[in-house]
């Protein structure tokens, strides 16, 4: 997981902070752990967990929105504070829903849909992101906090906590506030925008594990959903970019 969290900074560095939201949203912390969960505690398990992480990225969104307009003030712990206010709230909602995969399909897309059309535009040129040795150093301990939370979290608390947890906004609590601090507004609203296509290919991942772990067998359903993911991150980029042409 901290390969994965390094190998994004790189890229990001190279492409800029749209590819950083891209590899952001993507499931490159909670796919992994997700697996774990599968080996440790049954498929059965991880499925159930999987359809609470896809139904909590309706929190994500409202964590990505809160942020975006908090931020508005240039103080990045008031955006923060108000990005996880804004997640709790929703995902704390969540856990009272009736869920089935398709029920949580449906919240996540009309979670993505909302942060697309409420998120400010980029305004601006922005520089590429340097990604200072303090914001990487976070990110590796972060990924390594978040799995051995969830892990224990899983045998003390069950599916449902564990499923939740994984939707948590580490990345998107950690890239943000330095982007907003070091680039200012313009980078942050492309990384932003990025996040929510990043996050597509999250929900096809954790759709696809919700859907097939019990029946299709671990492997077969983690290699569908790794193909899924990166499906949907190529046909929402394609779709955003057909949009931004189109204007």
């Amino acid at each position: 997981m901290p390969a994965a969290v390094w190998v994004a900074s790189l890229a990001a560095r190279r492409w800029g902070h749209a590819v950083s939201g891209y590899l952001g949203g993507l499931p490159l912390i909670g796919g992994p752990i997700t697996l774990y969960l599968a080996i440790d505690h049954g498929a059965a398990f991880a499925a159930q967990s999987a359809m609470f992480t896809l139904a909590a990225i309706l929190g994500q969104a409202a964590h990505l929105v809160a942020f975006a307009y908090a931020a508005r003030t240039g103080r990045w712990p008031i955006a923060l504070a108000s990005g996880w206010t804004g997640f709790a709230v929703a995902s704390i909602a969540i856990t009272l829903l009736p869920l089935t995969p398709g029920i949580g399909l449906a919240l996540a897309g009309l979670g993505l849909a909302f942060a697309w059309v409420a998120l400010p535009r980029e305004r601006g040129p922005a520089p590429l992101p340097r990604i200072p040795p303090l914001e990487l150093r976070l990110r590796l301990a972060s990924a390594f906090a978040l799995a051995a939370i969830i892990l224990w979290s899983a045998q003390a608390f069950g599916p449902v906590v564990s499923g939740i947890l994984l939707s948590v906004p580490v990345t998107g609590s950690i890239i943000p506030p330095f982007t907003l601090a070091l680039y200012g507004p313009a980078a942050l609203a492309r990384l932003m925008r990025g996040f929510v296509i990043g996050l597509a290919g999250f929900a096809a991942f954790f759709f696809t594990v919700a859907l097939g772990a019990a029946s299709w067998g671990i492997a077969p359903a983690f290699g569908a959903a790794l193909a899924a993911a990166l499906v949907a991150v190529f046909t929402a980029r394609h779709v955003a970019w057909a949009g931004v042409a189109g204007r």
